[in-house]
């Protein structure tokens, strides 16, 4: 194995294991100690793939962006309705949240710095700029409702997106599926025509 795809798979381990430090503790009481003993490296080790712990963050973030363009470039391949697209985004994301430490970490990250006052939140600006596309889309094609604004029914469709994560932990990883197909049909009752179907 060539010294390039060494570095390439330890940068891969920590950021593993700092998504898993960072979506667990945020940004503050994230160690990067812990993400050494993660990975088996050194401190000093860790810090000659990543200069800092802020840009081991920033580097989550950056993956986080990565994986909700891979997200939208496969609902475009998928050919959906706007509406068909919009589910497939919000459940989506849902899933990916649940599963994926690094998105989860993302997150977690922006949203920290958005509370503190001290980010961006491009990555969360981004996906409500996406969804909000979307659901532009979906009301000049009659399925959903123009009465609401696009970007009041995208916060609406975010908020159970994230809401998907609490009721992992209240109601068990098993029955999230199901509780994410029921929160859909009643955002769907109240912004859409009860008729559209996806």
């Amino acid at each position: 194995m060539s010294q390039q795809e060494r570095s390439r798979r330890t940068r891969e381990r920590v950021l593993d294991a700092a998504a898993q430090e960072f979506s667990r503790r945020g940004y503050a009481d994230a160690a990067v100690q812990s993400v050494a003993a993660r990975t088996g490296m050194t401190k000093g080790a860790l810090y000659g793939h990543f200069a800092s712990k802020e840009k081991l963050a920033d580097s989550l973030v950056a993956e986080g962006a990565r994986i909700w363009a891979r997200m939208l470039e496969d609902s475009a391949r998928a050919g959906a309705t706007p509406l068909g697209t919009l589910r497939a985004l919000t459940v989506g994301l849902a899933d990916a949240l649940r599963e994926d430490d690094r998105l989860r970490a993302a997150v977690r990250l922006e949203g920290d710095g958005l509370l503190a006052g001290t980010g961006e939140g491009s990555l969360l600006r981004d996906v409500h700029g996406s969804l909000v596309s979307v659901v532009r889309r979906a009301q000049d094609a009659g399925d959903v409702t123009a009465e609401h604004s696009a970007g009041t029914i995208a916060q609406l469709l975010l908020s159970v997106v994230f809401g998907a994560q609490s009721a992992a932990v209240l109601a068990g990883e098993e029955v999230v599926g199901t509780w994410l197909e029921r929160a859909w049909e009643l955002v769907l009752a109240m912004v859409g025509d009860t008729r559209v179907r996806v």
